[in-house]
């Protein structure tokens, strides 16, 4: 049975000191940074376009290979990650471009659903937090009991 991957990130970009600062701040070793005017490879190696980043940028990413509810994973990271840090991540997206992004790519299933309560938006807006949702749905979705239903029409 293929795994669902489930990713949860706080990326923050467009501000302009190195990107230890943020590190140190929130006291959080990222899993991606970049400096302004790093020069990368878009596309494959070999006939890729050599790019120039355009600004600095810093991720923490935490990633779930598992058929389980992405709600779960998460309302973890709120709870570990995005919560005790409610000040300084106030002070950072006064500041600079922040946001949660949460990415789905649905192998097994066919409903996804989010849902947060009015705890979580509250966290959210004191954050001052941008949601980025990104769903992903993958699946070969072909289930014998909805023969002759939806599944099957064009």
């Amino acid at each position: 049975m293929p795994k669902n991957e489930n990713i949860v990130e706080l990326k923050i970009s467009d501000f302009d000191t190195d990107p230890k600062h943020i590190s140190d701040l929130l006291d959080l070793n990222p899993t991606t940074t970049w400096n302004k005017r790093d020069e990368y490879i878009f596309g494959y190696k070999r006939k890729g376009i050599k790019k120039i980043r355009e600004n600095n940028y810093w991720e923490y990413r935490s990633t779930n290979i598992s058929n389980d509810w992405i709600g779960d994973h998460i309302e973890e990271f709120i709870e570990e990650i995005i919560i005790p840090r409610k000040s300084i991540l106030k002070e950072i997206t006064d500041q600079f471009h922040t946001e949660l992004s949460i990415v789905q790519y649905m192998y097994e299933g066919c409903n996804p659903g989010l849902y947060f309560d009015k705890k979580t938006i509250k966290v959210f807006n004191e954050c001052g937090l941008e949601l980025n949702i990104d769903l992903y749905i993958l699946s070969d979705f072909k289930n014998e009991k909805y023969k002759g239903t939806f599944a099957n029409k064009p």
